[in-house]
């Protein structure tokens, strides 16, 4: 039987590990940490097709979201199909939202009555219509994750934590105690900790790395259900999906004016209710080779003032603060998947989308190989 050797037990990794035990690998799972503990974990838990470029992307995301379903049954995890809800509040986003919803059947167009209507928790000041899309959906991204790697211990697969691969040879990889692990594919999937294995092959790629505040609401009062995964103008401008509006580089431009250390500290803003009542909140973006180890508070503050515009909670206390770090492309792109030796592929640099597309792109690299 071909053996299969995956280094990371995020997203990206378990997904790679999963779909190779069901297509017939032995699979062994490597993990630095007693758990994961990197972006897999400490994102909203949106699953977000909206945000993916129409076409081959978009049909990856959704293939993912029937995937999410599939294994929350059979794992044993909390997923909530919400949708989603775009609110618009500028002139210019309101055409943005018309015109990526012209000639698709896929989305819903709602005039400022309607969407206060349906979803009362929306900001009414200035508020000129919304969009919804029935597609998107929430999990809870450490007990999901959790879920997953109990799931494919029952599988069968092997699993080893707390053990850093140091070195990647032609044949096995290494670990910090001395054992090596043979494999006839190996999918590194290691998040920020990819930088330590084939530095080079990923300089030449143009990844950067990129720090990310987040925050969580405590529970809203019972009863209260904000109804979607909400989001708002400056959201418009983040994620693939909006680039080809005609109306989007003038959204940006206008955005740049009115909100200048939003656009400093890349903040755009979504706010996602989970099963306990709270919300989570964010994000913003830095790039930089390091980072100190304290947030910023006042970017939180960029945070909550852009949610203030948009949505009307019960309860703003904030019971946490995080931040997280991913690689991101310098060029834009959403999946970067190297191949720096025979047999071994490189993950990385997910663009945010990195629990949207993983299943999309596990399916995909699996079936690329020959056993």
């Amino acid at each position: 039987m071909p053996h299969a050797v995956i280094i990371g037990s995020g997203i990206i990794g378990l997904s790679h590990a999963i779909t190779a035990k069901e297509r017939g690998w032995q699979v062994t799972l490597l993990e630095r940490d007693g758990r994961a503990l990197g972006a897999s974990v400490r994102n909203f838990g949106t699953l977000w097709p909206i945000g993916c470029a129409f076409g081959p992307e978009r049909e990856q995301a959704l293939f993912g979201l029937r995937r999410w379903k599939e294994l929350a049954a059979r794992a044993g995890f909390w997923i909530r199909p919400q949708g989603s809800l775009s609110l618009a509040y500028r002139e210019e986003a309101w055409a943005v939202l018309n015109e990526f919803a012209s000639g698709s059947g896929e989305f819903a167009l709602l005039d400022r009555a309607e969407t206060l209507q349906r979803f009362p928790a929306a900001n009414p000041d200035g508020l000129r219509g919304a969009l919804f899309s029935a597609a998107e959906t929430v999990v809870h991204p450490p007990s999901a994750n959790a879920a997953l790697v109990s799931y494919a211990r029952e599988l069968g697969i092997e699993m080893h934590f707390g053990t850093p691969v140091i070195r990647v040879h032609d044949d096995a990889v290494e670990t910090s105690d001395g054992q090596r692990f043979a494999f006839d594919r190996l999918v590194i999937a290691a998040g920020d900790d990819m930088r330590l294995l084939f530095p080079q092959e990923l300089a030449a790629a143009q990844i950067y790395r990129c720090r990310l505040q987040m925050m969580r609401t405590v529970p809203q009062p019972t009863g209260f259900d904000l109804g979607a995964i909400l989001v708002s103008d400056l959201t418009l401008c983040h994620y693939p999906a909006f680039r080809d509006c005609p109306s989007t580089p003038k959204l940006r431009s206008r955005l740049e004016v009115e909100l200048p250390q939003h656009k400093e500290w890349g903040v755009h803003v979504i706010a996602a209710q989970h099963h306990d009542g709270t919300l989570t909140l964010g994000d913003s973006h830095e790039y930089a080779a390091d980072f100190a180890p304290d947030s910023h508070a006042e970017v939180d503050e960029l945070i909550l003032d852009a949610l203030r515009g948009f949505v009307c909670l019960p309860d703003l206390r904030i019971a946490q603060r995080w931040h997280g770090i991913y690689l991101k492309s310098k060029i834009g792109q959403t999946q970067v998947v190297l191949h720096p030796r025979e047999n071994v592929t490189m993950v990385t640099a997910m663009g945010g989308l990195g629990m949207t597309l993983s299943w999309g792109l596990a399916e995909k690299t699996i079936s690329d190989w020959q056993p």
